[in-house]
């Protein structure tokens, strides 16, 4: 599989999504491995994926693919997506499935707008339809502006800080 390739697959696990080739870059403190065997790419240890309209931030990254498609991406560990919107979501787990153009964050999602901000146990992003749904047993939507001193503490820089 090229890289680039890989790349972009790692970046469709975050919204907005659309299948064109603009730049990616990404970067991992421990590596970027490919089993051409398996159809399996990984990227380990803080992860940084970049677009011009987003960037990804977890621990390790995994993409699945078939021939030059993308078929399914993972994203584990302290998972944060950050639009430049100012819409940022957080996740434990976070998985794209190309066959249903959708995204879903598990294991304290939330997505947190200027607005608005939504948790839950799990929260599908169709990427299609720009639609979010929560699923799960516990869940909660808040709409206006946060509250002082309310905001969660983020579960990582993403971008990271430049040392």
């Amino acid at each position: 599989m090229r890289p680039d390739l890989l790349l972009f697959g790692l970046m469709m696990a975050v919204p907005p999504l659309t299948a064109d080739q603009r730049p990616v870059e990404m970067s991992a403190a421990g590596g970027l491995s490919v089993d051409l065997k398996r159809h399996i790419g990984i990227a380990k240890k803080d992860v940084v994926i970049r677009r011009d309209d987003v960037t990804v931030c977890c621990d390790e990254a995994e993409a699945v693919y078939s021939g030059n498609q993308i078929e399914k991406v993972t994203c584990r560990g302290r998972v944060v997506i950050v639009r430049p919107d100012g819409t940022q979501a957080t996740a434990d787990l976070a998985v794209f499935l190309a066959s249903q153009d959708q995204v879903t964050l598990s294991g304290n999602a939330q997505v947190v707008t200027p607005e608005a901000k939504l948790t839950g146990e799990k929260i599908i992003y169709d990427i299609g339809k720009d639609q979010l749904e929560v699923a799960g047993k516990k869940s909660k939507f808040q709409y206006g502006p946060p509250k002082k001193g309310a905001a969660n503490p983020p579960v990582r820089p993403c971008p990271p800080e430049a040392s």
